[in-house]
């Protein structure tokens, strides 16, 4: 990605900054360089796209700076700059919404065969109630110095990409909110469902 983001500037003192990086990252015999001298070295980056007002580039420095340093996982960077990336997290999101969905859907059944005159503010109480009742959910006490695999750290950190996702859905809710919902749903993978309700 500091490569790709080489070529994506013309000011000769910011090239000057990632040549620097690199030289870091490559190091005698190919060695990857980490640590502080390297985030230091992004962070320069950015400064001198900062000095140039190109404030999207060195947001860009900025961030892998921070993965360099480690604030941010890889897979946050990738969402901003790895189409491919990108791509798979969406529709890891789209999967989750079109999940919630349907277990919304078995929710309101459930809800209608106990009660056949059942009304909105009926539905709305449940879920309500539902909502609640999630403050009451543990995994029961440990003894501390649990560690989470990678697979695990990565499970969570796509939960954080939803924010992102959601982030750009048109407020107030208007009928374009809708359609785009609507196609996230229609992309559900009816297997994957299937296998995550079992």
């Amino acid at each position: 990605m500091v490569k790709e983001a080489r070529e994506l500037t013309e000011h000769a003192t910011v090239r000057e900054r990632i040549d620097a990086v690199l030289h870091i990252m490559g190091g005698p015999g190919g060695t990857y360089g980490k640590g502080r001298p390297l985030v230091e070295a992004l962070e320069d980056v950015a400064q001198e796209a900062l000095l140039h007002e190109d404030i999207a580039f060195a947001q860009r420095f900025q961030r892998f700076a921070g993965y360099a340093g480690g604030s941010l996982f890889l897979d946050t960077v990738e969402y901003y700059y790895d189409e491919g990336a990108r791509r798979r997290s969406e529709e890891y999101m789209r999967r989750m919404a079109a999940l919630g969905a349907e277990r919304a859907v078995a929710v309101l059944e459930a809800l209608c065969a106990d009660n056949p005159d059942a009304s909105a503010a009926d539905a709305h109480a449940l879920f309500r109630g539902i909502a609640r009742s999630t403050d009451h959910l543990g995994i029961g006490s440990g003894e501390g110095g649990i560690q989470l695999s990678t697979r695990d750290l990565k499970y969570l950190q796509r939960h954080g990409h939803m924010e992102l996702v959601l982030r750009n859905l048109p407020r107030p809710a208007t009928a374009e909110t809708a359609r785009m919902m609507s196609d996230v749903l229609a992309d559900a993978d009816t297997g994957m469902l299937a296998n995550c309700s079992n």
